[in-house]
């Protein structure tokens, strides 16, 4: 009897354990053939295999983790859109955001490789991962996509508001700290999202390199449409060097499966010749729930003082063009993500 009293109660505390834990694995395989420039290129564009999941510690918190690694299909390793690690000849690349953390009816705290910029530059980007990301030019003067190092809080949504702010610790180099407060507003079909940031740039530096940001997003049957504005000051540190980039976008559903979208960015400098406009349009079409097919095609239009890339940012196989040049690409690709729930 003892025995089996042993017996349950382990089995017991398995079960309990069990229905305390959630575990994923989840991942996306985005491979393209984009003829930039008459140059044919075979690209896998930030793909990714992760696990992620939670335990209930009791009605009011639960530990959450997430552990992500960039995956290059092709095999040719650092210029797949992860970020860039020099990984020749790898399949797995850079780390893509990880943490782990506390979540409650206070709020998120997580620790980790998390989102900086991207918090903001993806909220309504029609052409994230594929040619002409925004991030083209929005993440082209220094501010981070992504961050080591972060602490992250993110409060409970209030009247349709949450409010998350990321610190970056300058760990032992002075003045070099960064900080991202991010504010979103969320209304059935309506999304608004401002942001402010301060990238410290070092002691030898006269200022931080500043950015704030708002976006817009609308949702309504078959169509969106949305923007954003970005205002950077004293770029790397510099007095006046400032940049204001800003875009618009739309995309409208066709038929049961395709959709159809377009996104204009454009931006400019206070410096000499230094302006910038990125053009890309494309059609999407779902082959299944988590298969997607699509054809894009993007161009950049470079001033002669600057050379802005029309494939980088998440699409691997990043291409700097010479200054004053004015690359355009098309692009044909697949993208298939699977998520699996091993403990639920």
């Amino acid at each position: 009897m003892k025995k089996l009293n042993i017996v349950s109660s382990s089995m017991l505390f398995f079960c309990i354990s069990v229905q305390a834990t959630e575990f994923n694995i989840y991942g996306q395989g985005h491979l393209s053939a984009d003829n930039l420039d008459d140059s044919l290129y075979v690209t896998s564009s930030s793909s990714r295999l992760g696990f992620n999941g939670s335990y209930v510690i009791d009605t009011d918190l639960k530990v959450i983790f997430q552990y992500e690694s960039g995956v290059d299909l092709t095999g040719q390793g650092g210029n797949d859109g992860n970020g860039g690690a020099e990984s020749s000849g790898q399949i797995f690349t850079k780390g893509r955001p990880s943490f782990i953390g506390l979540e409650g009816k206070y709020g998120k705290v997580l620790i980790g490789h998390m989102p900086f910029l991207d918090q903001w530059a993806n909220d309504y980007n029609l052409f994230a991962d594929q040619v002409g990301d925004l991030g083209n030019l929005w993440e082209a003067s220094g501010v981070p996509g992504r961050s080591d190092n972060v602490m992250y809080y993110k409060t409970p949504r209030f009247s349709n508001v949450d409010i998350a702010v990321t610190y970056v610790p300058e760990e032992g180099k002075d003045n070099s700290d960064l900080l991202l407060f991010k504010a979103n507003y969320n209304l059935k079909h309506l999304k608004v999202g401002v942001a402010y940031t301060s990238v410290g740039q070092g002691i030898n530096a006269d200022n931080d390199h500043t950015a704030a940001a708002v976006t817009v997003g609308y949702t309504h049957g078959r169509y969106t449409i949305g923007g954003g504005f970005q205002l950077e000051n004293d770029i790397a540190g510099l007095t006046d060097n400032d940049r204001e980039t800003f875009n618009v976008g739309a995309s409208l559903k066709v038929g049961a499966n395709g959709k159809i979208k377009a996104q204009f960015a454009s931006s400019t400098s206070d410096q000499s010749e230094s302006d910038a406009s990125q053009f890309a349009v494309g059609y999407d079409y779902n082959l299944a729930e988590n298969t997607v097919i699509y054809v894009a095609y993007a161009l950049m239009d470079n001033d002669e003082n600057v050379r802005f890339s029309v494939n980088g940012k998440g699409h691997g196989d990043k291409v700097v063009p010479a200054y004053g040049v004015d690359p355009s690409v098309f692009s044909i690709g697949i993208v298939y993500q699977f998520n699996y729930g091993l403990l639920k």
